[in-house]
């Protein structure tokens, strides 16, 4: 659970959004954020404090046919997403001032304004709330140039709230400048600068709430200020802090940090410092659950929680890799190459019917090869069990035809059969053509066979001639005697994803029966 606020933190955080109520001046800097806090026991916002800005995904405003305005935001995944509506009584537009007593949109009264703001797939059958709209400029055909408004909303009649801020392109007097988003790890130290613009290039004085403990502000009087904080070994989690901005001249702004404290992950977390493989073969168990994804690792399938791995080969050698005996679902892939330039030797989700992975190549002495383990989904705990071993000889198979066939002097329906070889289990497919010359006349036939290979299989297949039947009686059937059987056979290893072809053609003997 995200640590929030103290109490007071809250209030005064709410305070400042509040603040917002003031009058807007025309100023140059325009806003686009959305902020958030919610009651616990509150629904729709489970409790937590949100902030999303542009860098964190695509706000989209308009306006409907009602005459209210919507406005939608979600990350780039849908991870989390947003959207909120504001509405006037009576279909009247909206302008900048106060809405009390709102219902739920769209399905408040006639006279009532309409209020809903629902995200990552909760929202309200009931909704009572407020919402007070400071600015709303438009452009051409309806559209929304600019719109800033604050709400209170509470679902079932619920005393707990959700109350924020909506901005989109919004003119406001004091903006702060601050990261938004922010990972570090336990016992590392954080530390940023804050920076406040005002409309009129006046003084504003900087101040923070939500500061976690052992965490500083300073506001350096010159429109800047510095957080630092270094967290220990107890202060894993989320942690919102809020930055205010007050010219003194009744004008505030805010924007907030999100920061999330995590353990250390694993120590071959990141590409450059790989688990080398030394001993031969390898096997080991590691606990990653805090392992991260860089920005430049590469994708198989997925990339959540990768770890990664070398090794470098004194001879040439066929290699194996699995993540069999993990106790979450893994995706393995094999590179070689540097650092942004990577090249992809073997990418393997699920292997023999897991969700554990498996990969099988051929590598080449000297060269380093890395092995990228990752989650298919964020998951917790993650016991990753990886293994490094001489991989069995690549997949093949030998089909082969018997010498004697046999054909049934009453349909013409001729019957061949033989053996499939594999190396290891596989399936099979076998067609071709069963040819034979009748009285001068040459006769043709097609047949197939699917084959579940272990080890060595027999396969069987029907063959009709082709010419045409007609009064149940065929002007040519096969018959006893001499026949060639010319063919294709594809195997498919499920483990590796190989396909291969082989081909034949063989002379049979046809012997009759009933």
């Amino acid at each position: 659970m995200p640590k929030l606020p103290s109490c007071a933190g809250r209030g005064t955080l709410l305070a400042i959004l509040l603040a917002l109520l003031a009058a807007v001046f025309p100023a140059d800097a325009q806003v686009t954020s959305l902020s958030m806090v919610s009651d616990s026991g509150d629904y729709i916002g489970q409790g937590q404090t949100y902030f999303y800005t542009p860098a964190d995904g695509p706000f989209t405003a308009q306006v409907n046919a009602d005459q209210s305005v919507h406005v939608a935001f979600n990350t780039p995944s849908f991870s989390h997403f947003w959207y909120l509506d504001f509405a006037a009584p009576n279909s009247q537009p909206l302008t900048v001032g106060a809405y009390a007593g709102a219902a739920r949109y769209p399905f408040q009264a006639a006279n009532q304004p309409g209020l809903s703001v629902v995200g990552d797939g909760r929202g309200c059958n009931m909704l009572t709330g407020s919402f007070q709209v400071l600015q709303l400029t438009l452009g051409p055909n309806n559209t929304v140039a600019s719109f800033d408004a604050t709400f209170e909303q509470h679902c079932e009649g619920a005393v707990p709230a959700l109350r924020g801020e909506i901005r989109y392109n919004a003119n406001v007097v004091v903006s702060l400048a601050a990261p938004t988003h922010l990972r570090v790890v336990e016992n590392q130290n954080v530390m940023f600068n804050v920076v406040a613009t005002d409309a009129q290039s006046r003084h504003v004085v900087l101040t923070a709430t939500g500061v976690p403990s052992g965490a500083t502000f300073v506001d350096h009087g010159n429109n800047t200020g510095t957080f630092n904080w270094t967290p220990t070994s107890s202060q894993a989690g989320t942690y919102l802090v809020g930055f205010n901005g007050d010219n003194l001249q009744g004008n505030v702004g805010t924007t907030f940090t999100q920061i999330d404290v995590i353990p250390p992950p694993p120590a071959n977390d990141d590409f450059s410092q790989p688990t080398v493989v030394s001993a031969f073969p390898f096997s080991v168990t590691e606990d990653v659950t805090n392992a991260t994804a860089a920005p430049d690792d590469p994708y198989c399938v997925t990339h959540n929680q990768t770890v990664w791995f070398a090794y470098t080969p004194p001879s040439n050698i066929r290699l194996e890799a699995n993540t069999f005996g993990s106790n979450y679902d893994t995706t393995l892939s094999v590179y070689t190459g540097t650092r942004g330039a990577l090249t992809q030797v073997a990418c393997n989700d699920d292997a023999g019917g897991t969700v554990q992975s498996r990969v099988r190549f051929d590598a080449v002495a000297g060269t380093t090869y890395y092995f990228m383990v990752s989650s298919f989904f964020p998951v917790s705990p993650a016991s990753l069990v990886f293994n490094l071993l001489q991989a069995p000889p690549p997949f093949s198979f030998v089909p082969s035809v018997s010498q004697f066939g046999s054909v049934s002097l009453t349909t013409g329906v001729a019957t061949i059969n033989g053996l499939v070889s594999c190396t290891q289990p596989g399936f099979i497919t076998i067609y071709g053509q069963l040819k034979e010359t009748h009285g001068g006349t040459p006769l043709s036939g097609f047949f197939s066979a699917f084959v579940p290979c272990n080890g060595t299989t027999p396969w069987t297949a029907g063959a009709q001639s082709q010419l045409a039947l007609f009064h149940g009686r065929s002007a040519a059937l096969f018959v006893a005697g001499k026949a060639n059987v010319a063919g294709t056979a594809f195997g498919f290893d499920p483990d590796t994803g190989e396909f291969k072809q082989v081909n034949f053609s063989v002379d049979v003997t046809l012997r009759g029966s009933k």
